[in-house]
Protein backbone atom coordinates (compact mmCIF):
# COMPACT_ATOMS: atom_id res chain seq x y z
CA UNK A 1 0.00 0.00 0.00
CA UNK A 2 1.19 3.32 -0.67
CA UNK A 3 0.61 6.73 0.43
CA UNK A 4 1.69 10.20 -0.22
CA UNK A 5 0.48 14.10 0.62
CA UNK A 6 1.37 17.10 2.16
CA UNK A 7 0.25 19.37 4.96
CA UNK A 8 1.50 22.68 6.40
CA UNK A 9 2.13 23.80 10.01
CA UNK A 10 2.84 26.79 11.10
CA UNK A 11 6.60 26.47 12.66
CA UNK A 12 10.16 26.96 11.44
CA UNK A 13 11.48 24.35 9.23
CA UNK A 14 14.42 23.41 11.78
CA UNK A 15 12.17 23.38 14.41
CA UNK A 16 9.66 20.89 12.60
CA UNK A 17 12.50 18.48 11.24
CA UNK A 18 13.87 18.22 15.43
CA UNK A 19 9.84 17.53 16.42
CA UNK A 20 9.40 14.46 13.34
CA UNK A 21 13.10 13.30 14.09
CA UNK A 22 12.76 13.22 17.85
CA UNK A 23 11.48 9.64 18.54
CA UNK A 24 10.29 10.60 22.22
CA UNK A 25 8.03 13.71 20.97
CA UNK A 26 6.87 12.24 17.68
CA UNK A 27 5.69 9.34 19.41
CA UNK A 28 3.80 11.08 21.97
CA UNK A 29 1.17 11.88 18.89
CA UNK A 30 1.44 8.19 16.87
CA UNK A 31 -2.41 7.08 17.27
CA UNK A 32 -3.20 4.49 19.71
CA UNK A 33 0.51 4.40 21.08
CA UNK A 34 0.20 2.33 24.57
CA UNK A 35 4.38 2.34 25.52
CA UNK A 36 7.16 3.66 23.78
CA UNK A 37 11.14 2.14 24.41
CA UNK A 38 13.95 4.55 22.99
CA UNK A 39 17.18 3.12 22.52
CA UNK A 40 18.76 5.82 20.92
CA UNK A 41 18.14 8.99 18.54
CA UNK A 42 17.55 6.57 16.00
CA UNK A 43 16.46 3.00 17.05
CA UNK A 44 13.01 3.20 19.06
CA UNK A 45 9.76 0.35 19.17
CA UNK A 46 6.04 0.96 19.96
CA UNK A 47 3.51 -0.84 21.22
CA UNK A 48 -0.17 0.14 19.61
CA UNK A 49 -3.40 -0.76 19.74
CA UNK A 50 -4.42 -2.97 16.77
CA UNK A 51 -8.23 -3.38 15.20
CA UNK A 52 -8.93 -4.21 12.06
CA UNK A 53 -12.58 -5.73 11.93
CA UNK A 54 -12.83 -8.54 14.38
CA UNK A 55 -8.83 -9.11 14.76
CA UNK A 56 -7.92 -6.93 17.97
CA UNK A 57 -5.32 -6.97 20.38
CA UNK A 58 -1.21 -4.92 19.93
CA UNK A 59 1.49 -4.65 17.66
CA UNK A 60 5.26 -3.81 18.17
CA UNK A 61 6.44 -1.54 15.77
CA UNK A 62 10.39 -1.22 15.96
CA UNK A 63 11.73 1.51 14.10
CA UNK A 64 14.67 3.49 12.66
CA UNK A 65 15.52 6.86 11.52
CA UNK A 66 17.53 6.71 8.52
CA UNK A 67 19.11 9.08 6.07
CA UNK A 68 19.05 12.33 8.51
CA UNK A 69 19.30 15.27 6.13
CA UNK A 70 18.52 18.08 8.31
CA UNK A 71 16.95 20.31 8.22
CA UNK A 72 15.28 18.89 5.35
CA UNK A 73 14.05 15.11 4.44
CA UNK A 74 14.81 11.72 7.03
CA UNK A 75 13.11 8.14 6.35
CA UNK A 76 11.80 6.28 8.97
CA UNK A 77 12.05 2.52 8.34
CA UNK A 78 10.29 -0.50 10.73
CA UNK A 79 8.68 -3.41 11.51
CA UNK A 80 5.87 -4.67 13.43
CA UNK A 81 4.97 -7.95 14.42
CA UNK A 82 1.66 -9.23 16.42
CA UNK A 83 -1.98 -10.55 15.98
CA UNK A 84 0.12 -13.20 13.55
CA UNK A 85 1.01 -10.42 11.46
CA UNK A 86 3.98 -8.87 10.26
CA UNK A 87 3.63 -4.58 8.74
CA UNK A 88 6.85 -3.26 7.00
CA UNK A 89 7.02 0.01 6.04
CA UNK A 90 9.36 2.88 4.67
CA UNK A 91 7.98 6.72 5.40
CA UNK A 92 9.67 9.40 3.96
CA UNK A 93 9.44 12.93 4.56
CA UNK A 94 10.86 16.49 2.93
CA UNK A 95 10.27 19.79 4.44
CA UNK A 96 10.48 23.33 2.39
CA UNK A 97 9.02 26.65 3.67
CA UNK A 98 6.27 27.80 2.04
CA UNK A 99 2.85 29.34 2.39
CA UNK A 100 0.08 27.19 3.77
CA UNK A 101 -1.99 24.54 2.11
CA UNK A 102 -5.60 24.07 2.00
CA UNK A 103 -7.09 20.88 2.33
CA UNK A 104 -6.59 19.94 -1.31
CA UNK A 105 -2.78 20.80 -0.91
CA UNK A 106 -2.98 24.02 -2.76
CA UNK A 107 -1.75 27.58 -1.43
CA UNK A 108 -3.95 29.23 1.00
CA UNK A 109 -5.70 32.56 -0.21
CA UNK A 110 -3.32 35.66 1.23
CA UNK A 111 -6.39 36.28 3.53
CA UNK A 112 -6.06 32.61 5.28
CA UNK A 113 -2.72 32.64 5.76
CA UNK A 114 -1.63 33.04 9.00
CA UNK A 115 1.95 35.33 10.13
CA UNK A 116 5.23 33.98 10.64
CA UNK A 117 7.05 30.52 9.51
CA UNK A 118 5.39 28.16 7.32
CA UNK A 119 6.85 24.67 6.31
CA UNK A 120 5.26 22.47 3.95
CA UNK A 121 5.98 18.69 4.89
CA UNK A 122 5.69 16.01 1.97
CA UNK A 123 5.47 12.47 2.63
CA UNK A 124 4.98 9.25 1.48
CA UNK A 125 4.61 5.84 3.08
CA UNK A 126 5.25 2.21 1.43
CA UNK A 127 3.47 -0.25 4.09
CA UNK A 128 3.37 -4.13 3.15
CA UNK A 129 1.10 -6.21 5.40
CA UNK A 130 1.16 -10.39 5.44
CA UNK A 131 -0.29 -12.57 7.81
CA UNK A 132 -3.78 -12.38 8.99
CA UNK A 133 -4.01 -8.64 9.00
CA UNK A 134 -3.22 -9.05 4.98
CA UNK A 135 -6.97 -10.19 4.73
CA UNK A 136 -8.68 -6.60 5.11
CA UNK A 137 -6.66 -5.38 2.62
CA UNK A 138 -8.37 -6.19 -0.97
CA UNK A 139 -11.39 -5.05 0.68
CA UNK A 140 -9.76 -1.55 1.02
CA UNK A 141 -10.48 -1.20 4.84
CA UNK A 142 -7.04 -1.65 5.36
CA UNK A 143 -6.14 1.37 3.15
CA UNK A 144 -9.38 3.58 4.77
CA UNK A 145 -7.76 2.32 8.25
CA UNK A 146 -4.11 3.94 7.37
CA UNK A 147 -5.44 7.13 5.91
CA UNK A 148 -7.36 7.52 9.02
CA UNK A 149 -4.98 7.26 11.16
CA UNK A 150 -2.08 9.42 8.87
CA UNK A 151 -5.14 12.22 9.43
CA UNK A 152 -4.56 11.40 13.18
CA UNK A 153 -1.00 11.89 13.33
CA UNK A 154 -1.51 15.06 11.13
CA UNK A 155 -3.24 16.76 13.83
CA UNK A 156 -1.10 15.55 16.43
CA UNK A 157 2.24 16.90 14.33
CA UNK A 158 0.04 20.05 14.11
CA UNK A 159 -1.27 20.60 18.01
CA UNK A 160 1.80 19.36 19.46
CA UNK A 161 4.31 21.96 17.44
CA UNK A 162 1.32 24.80 18.24
CA UNK A 163 1.69 23.38 21.97
CA UNK A 164 5.56 24.44 21.86
CA UNK A 165 5.26 26.94 20.36
CA UNK A 166 3.00 28.43 22.19
CA UNK A 167 4.27 31.07 25.06
CA UNK A 168 4.06 29.91 28.67
CA UNK A 169 0.99 30.90 30.53
CA UNK A 170 1.78 33.90 33.07
CA UNK A 171 0.79 33.20 36.96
Amino acid sequence: MHLDGQFSVSAAQADVYAFLTDPATISRHMPDVKDVVIEDADHFSVTARVGVSHIKGSMVMKLEIRDRQAPVSTTVVGRGTGLASVVDMVTSFTLSAGPPLDENGLAAEPALRTEGNQTVVHWEGDVTISGKLAAFGPQGLLDRIARKNVDTFIEGIRSGLLARSAPPLKT
